[in-house]
């Protein structure tokens, strides 16, 4: 702990010392869950993570990021102290400099980017993106992702190339393109993924289908898939509904984190750690795979609501799950109590009961 204090303090007394603006944002994150595994055998963990950014405005055209992370720390590993074997990871550290002959920004470095929905996407990654608008409705993003790194003299590198595209209008629709090199294996993909937002009074809606072509040697494979997300807010009662679909083949990412708002079978609000089966299903699966699932949110006062959920999985089951959120402080601290209950289709049951508090500034 003593070696990220030396390493945080000299960059905090320079970035004030020479920013124009300085700003701090950061999230602490502590939770706590009881459940049990694939095989039915009871367990529980407890951890807690911190999340810290620094964002620096050196000049009207150039500002610099740094994002640090300390965690995900086990409660009981090491007793009660912080010691060398956790995880602290540089997460952002770029520059972002804005070229006025062209109108542009450009980011270089360690940032942070996702997808609409995060099916290939949702991380930080080494690189650098170019960020430009074209006229009044389109922006445009254009990004070289050093995925993996291997020897240096070798070409066995993971390169991904992104062109994404949006028009900003009453129904927002936009397209990504995706190309992905695997030296070490001779392999590559091309994905299309368009999309589309919509609101119509207390109705959203959002949808996103993907065509990836997947190259390796001489042999080619399709994959075809999409997923929609639907809201509906009824004042007293909030509905939504999730579905992610899949053909043979599926979809070729890069570090996904598609939510689908369950916990056993999938990725949830309040517990990203838990899933059993989740393990991105939708690439380079061998049949058709569905996700569907419900789900609803009911404000109880100004602090409280009650939500909860049920989803299906094919191959694999049924989830439920249930809970309450209380806001303890407004925009700054809340936390939430929940459990959910598995049926997988081998006739085994699985449980899980959480706790999770939540900081950010």
């Amino acid at each position: 702990m003593k070696k990220i204090i030396l390493v945080l303090i000299p960059l905090l007394v320079l970035t004030g010392l020479y920013a124009v603006e300085f700003d701090i944002s950061g999230q602490n994150r502590a939770r706590a869950a009881i459940y049990n595994n694939a095989a039915e055998v009871d367990g529980g963990h407890i951890d807690n993570r911190f999340n810290i950014g620094f964002d620096s405005q050196f000049h009207q055209n150039l500002s610099f990021r740094v994002a640090a992370e300390i965690g995900d720390i086990i409660w009981g590993n090491g007793g009660g102290a912080i010691g060398t074997d956790v995880a602290f990871d540089i997460k952002e550290l770029n520059f972002n400099y804005n070229i006025e002959s062209i109108d542009a920004n450009i980011i270089v470095g360690q940032q942070y980017w996702m997808d609409k929905m995060g099916l290939v996407m949702d991380d930080t990654f080494s690189g650098i993106m170019l960020q430009k608008q074209f006229g009044d409705a389109i922006d445009a993003e254009f990004a070289w992702m050093k995925v993996k790194e291997g020897p240096r003299n070798q070409k066995d590198d993971h390169d991904v190339f992104m062109a994404h595209a949006k028009m900003d209008m009453e129904m927002p629709i936009g397209m990504y393109l995706f190309f992905g090199n695997y030296e070490d294996v001779d392999a590559s993909n091309l994905t299309f993924m368009p999309y589309l937002s919509m609101e119509m009074g207390p109705a959203g809606f959002d949808a996103t289908a993907f065509i990836d072509m997947q190259m390796q040697n001489d042999d080619t494979e399709m994959g075809f898939g999409g997923a929609i997300k639907a809201k509906m807010d009824l004042d007293m009662l909030e509905l939504g509904a999730d579905l992610l679909l899949a053909t043979e083949n599926g979809l070729s990412t890069v570090s996904p984190w598609y939510q689908n708002g369950l916990y056993i079978y999938g990725i949830g609000k309040y517990h990203d750690g838990l899933n059993l089966y989740w393990n991105t299903p939708y690439e380079g699966n061998a049949d058709m795979f569905m996700s569907a699932v419900g789900s609803l949110r009911a404000p109880v006062s100004e602090k409280i609501a009650l939500f909860g959920a049920l989803g299906f999985l094919t191959d694999t089951g049924m989830e439920m799950n249930a809970g309450m959120e209380y806001e303890l402080i407004p925009d700054l601290l809340n936390m939430a109590a929940y459990g959910a209950y598995g049926m997988h289709d081998d006739e085994t049951n699985n449980y899980i009961l959480g706790t999770s508090m939540n900081i950010e500034f």
